[in-house]
């Protein structure tokens, strides 16, 4: 079957034409779209609905389209259907406001003039944590989930079936390693542990903080207020805020420079000791990094040699987000998962 998928980004948009069967998944043909940033949402959809609509005509027909997840609430792991209650919630950005909300409201538009059904993969707010990874130290202030789950649920069910067996089978952990850094662990099929990749904890990223001193939070929301110290942990930290550079290729090639060597091992040790720490709650059959920062041959080496001691270290890098569109929606469609509906599934508290 071939599926339609869309994935709006910060800066792009990447759509692609995806060939999906029993046997794998192919990519026919792929775009990417580069841009500034929007300053709302309403104006981001559509600047960016000629393009996503006139690819469309062009590659069609196709028997499905797929969409990026957006910023939803907490939600178990699972295919969706994008109907009229996913576009509204991802366009009132209840949830926050991301790029990725658009793809929902974009790929309705396209399932009813192409009549074919649209779903949502794993989106980001995927949240199955155990309640004791969900106490944190601070009376209401709960743990929450918001990390790459459709790379990493895509990732652990490969490196699962490379270990001869189903991802519910084997314990695993998972490190992401992109725009933002997130680490799962998965028991039973399930993400049972996970960090809050977009403004909450764990390892820091190309611009996001990750966990930072408390007291350093306070200063900084005292001077910048919350919307300044939003933009500062979740836009302006990181390797952006450390060097200047959040762009992993080029601080690869300034490796001779003191200050990016003291900044990369940091960035390493931190990503080991999270996973590391999520490895407290049950042993993994071995770990894995993915994401386009797993390519930095000096961080992968870093982290691997720092966590080997406990379990193997899988590298699988790269970014599959299109590749785990189709084939959850090839899952959906072949019958072997039930797709759910978003106003079925109650909401927590993950809102921002």
């Amino acid at each position: 079957m071939r599926v339609f998928a869309i994935n709006p980004g910060s800066t792009s948009t990447k759509l692609a034409l995806i060939e999906a069967g029993e046997g794998g998944v192919e990519v026919l043909r792929e775009r990417t779209e580069r841009h500034a940033p929007a300053p709302t949402l309403s104006e981001d959809l559509e600047r960016r609905r000629e393009l996503v609509h006139e690819l469309a005509r062009a590659w069609a027909p196709f028997d499905a389209i797929a969409a990026r997840g957006g910023l939803v609430g907490p939600v178990p792991a699972g295919v969706y259907e994008v109907d009229e209650a996913m576009a509204e919630l991802c366009l009132s950005a209840r949830h926050g406001a991301h790029p990725a909300n658009l793809a929902a409201p974009l790929a309705l538009e396209l399932a009813r003039e192409h009549g074919v059904s649209a779903f949502v993969v794993d989106p980001p707010t995927v949240d199955e944590l155990e309640e004791v990874s969900r106490v944190s130290g601070a009376p209401g202030i709960p743990r929450r989930s918001r990390v790459h789950a459709l790379n990493l649920r895509y990732v652990a069910r490969k490196v699962a079936r490379e270990l001869g067996a189903r991802l519910d089978e084997v314990a695993l952990i998972g490190a992401h390693l992109g725009g933002g850094t997130s680490v799962a662990r998965f028991s039973q099929g399930r993400m049972v542990d996970t960090n809050d990749a977009l403004l909450g904890e764990g390892p820091f990223s190309p611009n996001r903080a990750g966990t930072v001193p408390i007291y350093g939070v306070i200063e900084k929301a005292l001077e910048l207020g919350r919307d300044g110290a939003r933009v500062f942990f979740g836009r302006e930290a990181g390797f952006k805020g450390l060097l200047g550079e959040d762009d992993l290729r080029k601080l690869e090639a300034r490796m001779d420079e003191p200050p990016v060597l003291l900044a990369v091992d940091a960035y390493a040790l931190g990503v080991a000791k999270y996973m590391l720490g999520l490895a407290a709650g049950e042993r993994p059959r071995t770990f894995f990094l993915t994401g386009a920062g797993a390519r930095f041959g000096y961080v992968a080496e870093a982290v691997r040699r720092r966590i080997e001691w406990a379990a193997p270290v899988v590298l699988v890098p790269g970014e599959f987000e299109m590749e785990a569109l189709a084939e959850g929606v090839r899952r959906a469609l072949a019958g072997e998962e039930k797709p759910r509906r978003i106003r079925e599934v109650a909401h927590g508290n993950a809102g921002l």
